[in-house]
């Protein structure tokens, strides 16, 4: 009877220390695809500043749609929530995002899972940057 209860222990752990490390590579995968791309949204934002956080927001999704599109990753932009925020502004024009405004990149998309038996530590999966803004007024 034990010999039983040994075998059927060591099936499951021999079934569940797989499913675990899939589970444990989608998060990792998944969250370096989620710091990539908020680099590259960080780098853009404080390259371009911006008019005001509408069109920035937009620019900012277009570009991280064609980051997602061209490098194929396994993010999907519709699950992908973008929030771009000035944090503090330096600039005499209160739309303007121009020399030194620090800003913070938040993108986060639910919690990626490879099965329903592991249960999940969150809802999402959040990534955030905190930049500041290198390009000057009159250049806007």
């Amino acid at each position: 009877m034990g010999q039983l209860i040994a075998v059927i222990l060591n099936i499951m752990v021999m079934l569940l220390v797989p499913l675990g490390l899939l589970q444990v590579h989608t998060v990792v995968q998944a969250r370096n695809e989620l710091l990539e791309v908020s680099a590259a949204a960080t780098k853009y934002v404080s390259n371009h500043g911006g008019t005001n956080e509408a069109n920035l927001q937009q620019e900012v999704r277009a570009l991280i749609t064609r980051e997602l599109r061209e490098k194929k990753f396994s993010v999907s932009d519709q699950d992908l929530s973008i929030s771009v925020t000035r944090t503090r502004t330096r600039s005499l024009d209160p739309v303007l995002w121009s020399h030194e405004d620090e800003f913070v990149v938040e993108l986060a998309i639910p919690y990626p899972r490879f099965t329903s038996w592991i249960p999940i530590p969150a809802d999402s999966l959040q990534v955030q940057r905190i930049g500041t803004v290198n390009i000057m007024n009159y250049d806007l």
